[in-house]
């Protein structure tokens, strides 16, 4: 599951902007939103998004951009995110429901259900295994027949391959890109952890459809 700590850590004053502050990757994840905005709204537009650990709201914003009848659900632990999310969501602001709440305790937030997508970015790597598992059951029983659910996180390569990635990653991301910003209580699952635990969640139909270094943008529909 979880760690308590990492709950503890987003909760804490401060920590918000100390995160956002030093964050390398935003820039490089633009191309992977847009990838995933389109796919989830490729056949059919979404009128119900939900973002799981949504932080300052960035991934949210481009699909309520995206399509401009859909109504976004907020999910984070961190109740000083919630302040910088309404500052980013803002143009949205009456389509946009704001939860503060654990990502462990998705099957209990209502105003989570009936999504059309489920999002969640750089959150699943806080899991366990057994987490990760019941995380991905939890999103799959929020959506709609012909939902989505869209991971697109940090992934643990083998070998020397992560070091590699990350001495690398600020030539392209910038100066913070690869360096830890927060503490990390259990190993990063592996590409094939991810993919192993949406079939176990039942949602078969996925693919890995973006990657760069070590971040992994996977998307997975349910069955009609």
């Amino acid at each position: 599951m979880t760690n308590d700590r990492v709950i503890a850590s987003w909760s804490e004053s401060g920590y918000a902007a100390q995160w956002q502050q030093a964050d390398g990757m935003s820039a490089m994840l633009r191309l992977p939103w847009a990838i995933a905005t389109t796919l989830v709204g490729h056949e059919r537009a979404p009128q119900r998004v939900v973002d799981v650990g949504s932080g300052p709201g960035t991934f949210l914003a481009a699909l309520l951009e995206a399509y401009p009848e859909a109504r976004g659900v907020w999910i984070d632990a961190s109740p000083d995110m919630r302040e910088r999310a309404a500052e980013t969501l803002a143009p949205y602001a009456g389509r946009v429901e704001y939860v503060v709440g654990d990502a462990a305790g998705l099957s209990a937030m209502e105003a989570a259900r009936d999504a059309d997508v489920v999002l969640n970015s750089r959150v699943a790597h806080h899991f366990d295994r057994p987490g990760l598992e019941a995380f991905y059951r939890d999103a799959a029983g929020l959506l709609v027949p012909g939902g989505w659910l869209v991971t697109l996180d940090h992934i643990l390569p083998p070998g020397d391959w992560d070091r590699r990635y990350r001495d690398v990653l600020p030539i392209f991301a910038g100066p913070h890109a690869g360096k830890p910003s927060h503490p990390h209580y259990f190993p990063f699952p592996s590409m094939l952890d991810h993919l192993d635990a949406l079939a176990e969640a039942g949602l078969t139909d996925a693919d890995l459809a973006w990657r760069a270094f070590y971040t992994c943008l996977y998307v997975a529909r349910k069955a009609a």
